[in-house]
């Protein structure tokens, strides 16, 4: 009976630390996503004033913010992994550029953001 209680106690702490693992995860996806959609935010303001320095200080903080959490976007969603890859890589070129093409990097700012939020709804 005590080999028993134990067998059952021990597979519920194992059941209970792998589902805060899960939960940890899409936390920190859920969290890094919206964080990254702030500072497209602030990416589209900036540019729309054409303030190229703060589109400079801000746009390579897209790159931080994501390096944080790929990998776990990678595993669980690939398809939207590479969405945002295809949009986050020339948003930031576009930010580092010398001169601000403000059509150009709005654009893909939008599809960038667009792209983000579709992972937010996904991992709500």
């Amino acid at each position: 009976m005590k080999k028993l209680t134990s067998m059952v106690v021990a597979f519920g702490l194992g059941s209970a630390l792998f589902l805060a693992g899960c939960s940890s995860t899409e936390s920190k996806v859920s969290d890094g996503v919206n964080e990254m959609i702030e500072t497209t935010g602030q990416l589209s303001k900036a540019i729309d004033k054409g303030d190229q320095a703060k589109v400079k200080e801000v746009g390579p903080k897209l790159e931080d913010q994501w390096s944080s959490f790929e990998d776990d976007v990678k595993k669980d969603n690939k398809d939207l992994y590479e969405k945002i890859e295809k949009y986050l890589d020339p948003t930031i070129a576009g930010s580092e550029a010398d001169t601000l093409d403000k059509d150009a990097l709005s654009t893909l700012n939008d599809q960038l953001t667009d792209a983000l939020k579709e992972l937010a709804d996904k991992t709500k």
